[in-house]
């Protein structure tokens, strides 16, 4: 059976999302400490403000998310966990 997560980074380290709405934390998850740590620096700089609809988006940080979004999926996929995004920007 296939685990889904959410990948819908918001404030407060906020960045995976299980199918019943709660928070899923990185290191309850078979990711490397590198990974957990890149996430961490990447949601550290979260704000509404950077999102693509918004005139002052920041298009390397949502390129980082993207990186990110792939990274969380290779990682995950072999324990049969799937990681789709909250919103189309997120696919590369």
């Amino acid at each position: 059976m296939t685990r889904r997560l959410e990948f819908w980074p918001d404030y407060s380290g906020a960045l995976l999302w299980d199918e019943d709405g709660r928070q899923v934390a990185l290191e309850s998850l078979p990711v490397t400490a590198s990974l957990r740590e890149n996430a961490a620096g990447w949601l550290s700089e979260y704000d509404d403000s950077k999102l693509p609809w918004e005139p002052t988006a920041d298009e390397e940080w949502l390129a980082m998310g993207r990186s990110l979004l792939s990274d969380l999926r290779l990682a995950l996929s072999p324990d049969g966990i799937e990681v789709n995004p909250d919103e189309d920007y997120w696919e590369p």
